[in-house]
Protein backbone atom coordinates (compact mmCIF):
# COMPACT_ATOMS: atom_id res chain seq x y z
CA UNK A 1 0.00 0.00 0.00
CA UNK A 2 1.53 3.68 -0.77
CA UNK A 3 1.72 5.75 2.14
CA UNK A 4 0.69 9.33 2.35
CA UNK A 5 4.61 9.67 3.76
CA UNK A 6 5.19 9.49 0.24
CA UNK A 7 2.54 9.56 -2.04
CA UNK A 8 1.68 12.32 -3.86
CA UNK A 9 -1.82 13.27 -2.72
CA UNK A 10 -3.01 14.85 -5.78
CA UNK A 11 -3.16 10.66 -7.43
CA UNK A 12 -2.49 8.50 -4.78
CA UNK A 13 -5.06 5.91 -4.41
CA UNK A 14 -7.87 7.06 -2.21
CA UNK A 15 -7.83 3.99 -0.26
CA UNK A 16 -4.29 4.60 0.61
CA UNK A 17 -4.61 7.90 2.21
CA UNK A 18 -5.42 7.40 6.06
CA UNK A 19 -6.62 10.30 8.22
CA UNK A 20 -4.94 8.69 11.16
CA UNK A 21 -1.65 9.35 9.12
CA UNK A 22 -2.02 12.74 8.12
CA UNK A 23 -2.84 13.40 11.59
CA UNK A 24 1.30 12.77 12.05
CA UNK A 25 2.92 15.77 13.34
CA UNK A 26 5.47 15.94 10.94
CA UNK A 27 2.51 15.89 8.38
CA UNK A 28 2.29 19.93 6.87
CA UNK A 29 -1.65 20.28 7.22
CA UNK A 30 -1.79 23.01 5.65
CA UNK A 31 -0.09 21.30 2.28
CA UNK A 32 -1.91 18.77 2.65
CA UNK A 33 -5.32 20.49 3.30
CA UNK A 34 -3.94 22.60 -0.32
CA UNK A 35 -3.21 19.32 -2.54
CA UNK A 36 -6.75 17.80 -1.61
CA UNK A 37 -8.32 21.00 -2.19
CA UNK A 38 -6.72 21.09 -5.82
CA UNK A 39 -7.39 17.23 -6.41
CA UNK A 40 -11.43 18.21 -5.04
CA UNK A 41 -12.11 20.81 -7.66
CA UNK A 42 -10.28 19.90 -10.52
CA UNK A 43 -12.89 16.11 -10.11
CA UNK A 44 -15.66 18.27 -11.64
CA UNK A 45 -13.98 20.10 -14.49
CA UNK A 46 -15.99 20.68 -17.53
CA UNK A 47 -19.40 19.03 -16.49
CA UNK A 48 -22.48 21.11 -16.53
CA UNK A 49 -24.60 22.32 -14.93
CA UNK A 50 -27.23 19.39 -16.06
CA UNK A 51 -24.68 16.96 -15.08
CA UNK A 52 -24.15 18.64 -11.52
CA UNK A 53 -27.85 17.78 -11.01
CA UNK A 54 -27.87 14.35 -12.03
CA UNK A 55 -28.95 12.15 -9.41
CA UNK A 56 -26.88 8.98 -8.60
CA UNK A 57 -23.91 10.05 -7.35
CA UNK A 58 -24.65 7.88 -4.08
CA UNK A 59 -27.34 6.83 -2.31
CA UNK A 60 -29.24 8.36 0.38
CA UNK A 61 -27.57 6.70 3.82
CA UNK A 62 -30.65 8.34 5.15
CA UNK A 63 -33.84 6.85 2.91
CA UNK A 64 -33.45 9.41 0.63
CA UNK A 65 -33.46 10.36 -2.99
CA UNK A 66 -29.71 9.14 -4.48
CA UNK A 67 -27.53 12.08 -4.02
CA UNK A 68 -26.37 14.21 -7.03
CA UNK A 69 -23.14 15.99 -7.61
CA UNK A 70 -24.39 18.88 -6.55
CA UNK A 71 -25.92 17.63 -3.41
CA UNK A 72 -22.66 16.58 -2.70
CA UNK A 73 -20.27 19.43 -3.00
CA UNK A 74 -23.11 21.81 -1.13
CA UNK A 75 -22.73 19.23 1.39
CA UNK A 76 -18.84 20.12 1.75
CA UNK A 77 -19.71 23.77 1.36
CA UNK A 78 -22.19 23.45 4.22
CA UNK A 79 -20.20 22.03 6.82
CA UNK A 80 -17.64 24.50 5.98
CA UNK A 81 -20.33 26.92 7.10
CA UNK A 82 -21.40 25.13 10.21
CA UNK A 83 -17.29 24.68 10.78
CA UNK A 84 -16.64 28.79 10.33
CA UNK A 85 -19.55 29.51 13.06
CA UNK A 86 -18.99 26.49 15.70
CA UNK A 87 -14.77 26.86 15.69
CA UNK A 88 -15.25 30.67 16.22
CA UNK A 89 -17.37 30.25 19.14
CA UNK A 90 -15.49 27.36 20.35
CA UNK A 91 -12.05 29.57 20.34
CA UNK A 92 -14.14 32.31 22.16
CA UNK A 93 -15.63 30.33 24.63
CA UNK A 94 -13.75 26.87 24.59
CA UNK A 95 -17.29 25.04 24.23
CA UNK A 96 -17.30 22.54 20.86
CA UNK A 97 -20.22 21.45 19.58
CA UNK A 98 -21.61 18.27 20.97
CA UNK A 99 -23.11 15.05 18.55
CA UNK A 100 -26.25 15.66 20.34
CA UNK A 101 -26.65 19.14 18.65
CA UNK A 102 -27.18 16.83 15.38
CA UNK A 103 -29.67 15.85 15.28
CA UNK A 104 -28.73 13.42 18.25
CA UNK A 105 -25.96 12.77 17.01
CA UNK A 106 -27.55 11.21 13.69
CA UNK A 107 -25.73 12.98 11.37
CA UNK A 108 -27.19 11.16 7.91
CA UNK A 109 -30.68 12.20 9.20
CA UNK A 110 -29.19 15.77 9.54
CA UNK A 111 -27.38 15.83 6.41
CA UNK A 112 -30.45 14.87 4.57
CA UNK A 113 -32.78 17.17 5.82
CA UNK A 114 -30.04 19.89 4.63
CA UNK A 115 -30.26 18.48 1.06
CA UNK A 116 -32.27 21.81 0.27
CA UNK A 117 -30.73 24.73 -1.35
CA UNK A 118 -27.86 22.71 -2.69
CA UNK A 119 -30.42 20.45 -4.75
CA UNK A 120 -31.82 23.52 -6.47
CA UNK A 121 -28.82 25.73 -6.68
CA UNK A 122 -26.70 26.50 -10.07
CA UNK A 123 -23.49 25.05 -10.19
CA UNK A 124 -21.99 28.06 -10.35
CA UNK A 125 -23.48 29.41 -6.86
CA UNK A 126 -22.57 26.45 -5.14
CA UNK A 127 -18.93 26.48 -6.19
CA UNK A 128 -19.18 30.05 -5.01
CA UNK A 129 -20.16 29.46 -1.91
CA UNK A 130 -17.53 26.69 -1.59
CA UNK A 131 -15.42 28.64 -2.34
CA UNK A 132 -16.03 31.18 0.06
CA UNK A 133 -16.68 28.81 2.81
CA UNK A 134 -13.01 27.56 2.27
CA UNK A 135 -11.71 30.57 2.40
CA UNK A 136 -13.42 32.12 5.27
CA UNK A 137 -12.79 28.35 7.44
CA UNK A 138 -9.19 28.20 6.55
CA UNK A 139 -7.50 31.48 8.68
CA UNK A 140 -9.96 30.56 11.59
CA UNK A 141 -7.93 26.84 11.34
CA UNK A 142 -4.76 28.57 11.12
CA UNK A 143 -5.39 31.00 14.22
CA UNK A 144 -6.51 27.59 15.87
CA UNK A 145 -3.40 26.08 14.72
CA UNK A 146 -1.77 22.95 13.44
CA UNK A 147 -1.08 21.49 16.84
CA UNK A 148 -4.57 22.29 18.61
CA UNK A 149 -6.19 20.58 15.82
CA UNK A 150 -4.27 17.60 15.68
CA UNK A 151 -5.44 17.20 19.36
CA UNK A 152 -9.12 16.66 20.67
CA UNK A 153 -11.64 18.00 20.35
CA UNK A 154 -10.24 20.21 17.46
CA UNK A 155 -9.17 16.78 15.34
CA UNK A 156 -13.13 16.01 15.38
CA UNK A 157 -14.36 18.97 14.36
CA UNK A 158 -12.04 20.68 12.40
CA UNK A 159 -10.72 18.99 10.30
CA UNK A 160 -13.17 17.18 8.75
CA UNK A 161 -14.79 20.13 7.82
CA UNK A 162 -11.44 20.97 5.41
CA UNK A 163 -9.24 17.86 4.11
CA UNK A 164 -11.14 14.85 6.33
CA UNK A 165 -14.53 16.02 3.84
CA UNK A 166 -12.75 16.22 1.01
CA UNK A 167 -11.22 12.53 1.68
CA UNK A 168 -14.82 11.42 2.50
CA UNK A 169 -16.99 12.52 -0.29
CA UNK A 170 -14.05 12.10 -2.96
CA UNK A 171 -14.59 8.27 -2.88
CA UNK A 172 -18.18 8.93 -4.59
CA UNK A 173 -17.18 12.59 -6.53
CA UNK A 174 -14.17 10.93 -8.53
CA UNK A 175 -15.86 8.09 -10.15
CA UNK A 176 -18.99 9.42 -10.69
CA UNK A 177 -17.46 12.83 -12.40
CA UNK A 178 -15.61 10.13 -14.58
CA UNK A 179 -18.59 7.95 -15.31
CA UNK A 180 -20.58 11.05 -16.37
CA UNK A 181 -18.14 12.82 -18.52
CA UNK A 182 -18.27 9.38 -20.16
CA UNK A 183 -21.93 9.55 -20.56
CA UNK A 184 -22.19 6.28 -18.63
CA UNK A 185 -23.79 7.49 -15.67
CA UNK A 186 -26.13 4.97 -13.60
CA UNK A 187 -27.69 5.26 -10.38
CA UNK A 188 -25.96 4.77 -7.33
CA UNK A 189 -24.59 1.70 -5.78
CA UNK A 190 -22.93 2.59 -2.40
CA UNK A 191 -23.24 4.85 0.16
CA UNK A 192 -20.89 8.21 0.90
CA UNK A 193 -18.69 5.93 3.19
CA UNK A 194 -14.96 6.99 2.54
CA UNK A 195 -11.59 6.79 3.96
CA UNK A 196 -12.07 9.56 6.13
CA UNK A 197 -13.10 7.89 9.03
CA UNK A 198 -13.53 10.33 12.03
CA UNK A 199 -15.55 12.62 9.70
CA UNK A 200 -18.56 13.39 11.57
CA UNK A 201 -20.19 14.58 8.71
Amino acid sequence: MTRPETADLRSAPLESIRSRELRAPDRDLWADEAVLWERLAASWGGLDDDAWHRPGAARSDAGGPDWSLAEHVGHIADWLELGIDYTTRAMTTGVWPSEDDFDGGNFDTYNERRREPWASLPRETIVQRLEEGRERMLPIARRLGAEAIREEPGWSWVYPVLHGHYLDHLPVIEPWTDELRRGNARPAAATTAGPADEDPA
